[in-house]
């Protein structure tokens, strides 16, 4: 990190989520056991002293007895994550005639890795319910790993990779297991393996090999039994996504109105009052996109025909009135009258995200303007940031793409003062303010062609190729299901 911009910028999920992985998978290499006393062996040696890595992954391999030499240089020192798929064969009886596991890596970081990870093979029974059969662990290495040991066994209805999370990497499902998953994953035990599923499909639908209808299909069936608030919140928002930026736009209304009917079923099923009700009631008002769906957003924001138990305070309603907003369906007037409701600063950063929301050419003008040319207070810039790209409102975004071109490149330079304003606000802008909903072939090519006649800083840079590549990702499932 060479300065306070590079940790600012690094600073992401790769820092705890793939860091405390790449743990785990340490612990499964070498054993729980051996890694405590290989732990406790090195606080023992170097107390009161400073190490270095390969001190620490010398004890764990003398208490081990595992060869670690290779660790720091895969797991530490090489960019990208592999993919690991099983690969086999089933005679008439459904058993294996042949089972392997295949991994890869993306071309531009051809790693691969050791790898210690379970393989779960779950089947239906007690009436239907997933339930593991078999596990087994197994190390692997190379590209293609034959596994002989499972020859004669039964497949069952779903062949988990990397059951119980014990390594890093993306999984693929056979088609067999994606299935069953879809039908089966409200009725499995382990919230774990859950976890696994949601993950394995979401990367799947991701990377254009699931399709968003089937990712959808899987959400409506399985997000119910979640308990945990945050994995619901989760699934729904990548519900979300795979509706608006990875679904054909012929596809688009349709899909959406079956979220939005799935939606109202988990709200009528949900416990009255419960944090998962809200959070139902919420994602209903994200997926509105009639003008029928928002005259039910506005009842429940009159206090008419709420659903059992719900609170319509202060923050929900500021949920439901940018949302209005972001269909047409109420002006600067309501949005003025709110605020004099909620004379707060909380109050006034949410108005300002409404207004942004709406597809008003003056209230979109005004958004943009107080974004990337007014000292604006940080939060409030956030919620307008957030607010402003919306889908079905291409007539009045359309000229901000060159706009954002013309932004970007002055942050780089530092002209216009932004030089002297904080990377906070800088940030918001360069991520948030990405035309992220211009899903189209020619946006991609016209930000290609602006980014191949300028030169911008590492930190600029980044940013827009991380948003440009979201941008041909969605294009890529867009026409991976069409």
């Amino acid at each position: 990190m060479v300065d306070l911009e590079a940790v600012e910028l690094n600073f992401d999920g790769i820092t705890y989520a793939k860091g405390a992985s790449v743990l785990r998978q340490l612990v499964a290499f070498v054993g729980q056991d051996a890694f405590l006393d290989g732990v406790r062996a090195y606080f023992d040696k170097h107390a009161w002293g400073n190490t270095q890595l390969p001190d620490l992954l010398a004890a764990l391999a003398k208490a081990s007895g595992r060869d670690l030499s290779f660790f720091a240089t895969e797991w530490l020192q090489a960019a990208g994550v592999n993919t690991l798929k099983a690969e086999f064969e089933v005679d008439a009886e459904g058993r294996f005639t042949r089972f392997a596991i295949r991994q890869s890596a993306p071309e531009q970081w051809p790693t691969l890795r050791h790898h210690r990870l379970a393989i779960g093979f779950y089947d239906d029974v007690d009436n239907g319910r997933l339930v593991r059969t078999d596990r087994i662990e197994v190390d692997i290495a190379d590209e293609l790993t034959e596994l002989p040991e499972l020859i004669g066994k039964p497949r069952g209805a779903l062949v988990l990779p990397n059951d119980d999370d014990l390594t890093y990497a993306k999984l693929r499902l056979d088609h067999t297991s994606l299935e069953s998953a879809v039908n089966g994953i409200a009725t499995l035990d382990s919230a774990l393996t859950r976890a696994l599923l949601w993950g394995a499909a979401w990367d799947m639908c991701r990377d254009a090999e699931m399709a968003p209808a089937d990712y959808l299909s899987l959400v409506l069936a399985g997000v119910a039994v979640e308990t945990d608030l945050t994995a619901v919140q989760s699934v729904l928002a990548q519900a979300r996504t795979a509706i608006d930026y990875f679904s054909p736009l012929a596809l688009r209304a349709e899909l959406n109105d079956q979220f939005v009917a799935g939606l109202a079923r988990l709200i009528k099923n949900a416990v009255p009052g419960s944090d998962h009700q809200l959070t139902y009631v919420r994602a209903l008002a994200s997926a509105a996109r009639t003008l029928d769906v928002g005259m039910v957003l506005q009842a429940w924001l009159h206090g008419q025909e709420t659903p059992e138990g719900l609170a319509v305070d202060t923050e929900l309603r500021w949920h439901l009135l940018t949302n209005l907003s972001r269909i047409g369906a109420i002006s600067e007037t309501e949005i003025s009258a709110e605020l004099e409701r909620d004379r707060t600063a909380r109050g006034a950063e949410r108005a300002a995200g409404a207004r942004a929301a709406s597809p008003d050419p003056a209230m979109k003008s005004e958004a943009w303007r107080l974004a990337t040319v007014i000292d604006t207070a940080n939060e409030t810039q956030f919620q307008i940031c957030s607010n402003f790209w919306q889908f079905e409102q291409d007539m009045t975004l359309t000229p901000y793409l060159e706009a954002y071109t013309k932004v970007a490149a002055a942050i780089s330079s530092g002209e216009d003062g932004w030089a002297d304003r904080s990377s906070a606000i800088r940030q918001h802008v360069l991520g948030l303010l990405f035309p992220r909903t211009a899903i189209h072939t020619a946006s991609l090519a016209a930000i290609d062609a602006w980014l191949g006649s300028v030169q911008l800083t590492d930190a600029v840079a980044r940013q827009v190729h991380e948003r440009r590549d979201d941008l041909a990702r969605a294009l890529r499932c867009q026409q991976a299901a069409l």
